[in-house]
């Protein structure tokens, strides 16, 4: 895994590829998404990455407010290329729910659209 500097001095891992991801088995992409949004949740809070609980809190009790919500929004959406909705994110009964949501849209591409481009599996509601 590699690391880049931000702003504030933190060290930040690299995202995972989307293009990588997809080609991943299920279980693979999620534990790889997993590791991703624990960073990026744990540089939001400024707590260490492995502290970040994905099973036992929601992400309102984990911290993630509308503002940091705002931002790990952002951020995902910048470095996965996927769509995040900001109210889900923010009514996430836990982390884990969120990087399922992920892991969905980062799957197998299913089918070509109406464009010819290739659109990616549906996310469970």
């Amino acid at each position: 895994m590699t690391f880049e500097a931000t702003i504030d001095g933190t060290a930040a891992a690299e995202p995972p590829d989307p293009a990588r991801l997809a080609a991943l088995a299920p279980e693979e992409r999620r534990q790889s998404l997993d590791r991703y949004v624990r960073d990026e949740i744990g540089r939001l809070l400024g707590i260490a990455a492995d502290r970040v609980d994905t099973t036992g809190r929601t992400m309102y009790s984990l911290g993630i407010g509308s503002i940091a919500g705002l931002e790990l929004q952002c951020r995902l959406e910048a470095a996965l290329h996927v769509t995040v909705d900001l109210q889900r994110l923010l009514r996430a009964n836990s982390a884990a729910e969120l990087i399922d949501c992920l892991a969905g849209q980062l799957g197998p591409v299913s089918a070509l659209g109406p464009d010819g481009a290739h659109q990616r599996s549906a996310v469970p509601a």
